[in-house]
């Protein structure tokens, strides 16, 4: 079993996350724009756990972020036969 620390946001991070939503920033962008406040360089995976988001949607909105130019993704893959694994993290 192998055993993943959870982290929550704090309720001042979420009162941020709602005001990205007022001014007109998607939820689930403002939840990893949030995210990256506290964690610049981060995986998918992680994204996926401190956001509380499904894979699925951590993958749309980081299209978009890096559509936008907000954020890079860099292959971090080490030719050991294993799958790469990608970093994301604010441009």
């Amino acid at each position: 079993m192998r055993l993943e620390s959870v982290t929550f946001f704090t309720e001042e991070e979420e009162e941020f996350i709602n005001l990205l939503i007022k001014i007109g920033i998607k939820k689930n962008i403002a939840r990893i724009l949030v995210f990256f406040k506290n964690i610049p360089n981060a995986t998918s995976h992680d994204i996926e756990l401190g956001t509380d988001m499904r894979q699925s949607e951590v993958n749309i909105a980081m299209r978009h972020l890096i559509e936008k130019g907000w954020i890079r993704s860099r292959d971090s893959s080490n030719n050991n036969g294993s799958r790469p694994k990608g970093s994301i993290f604010l441009t």
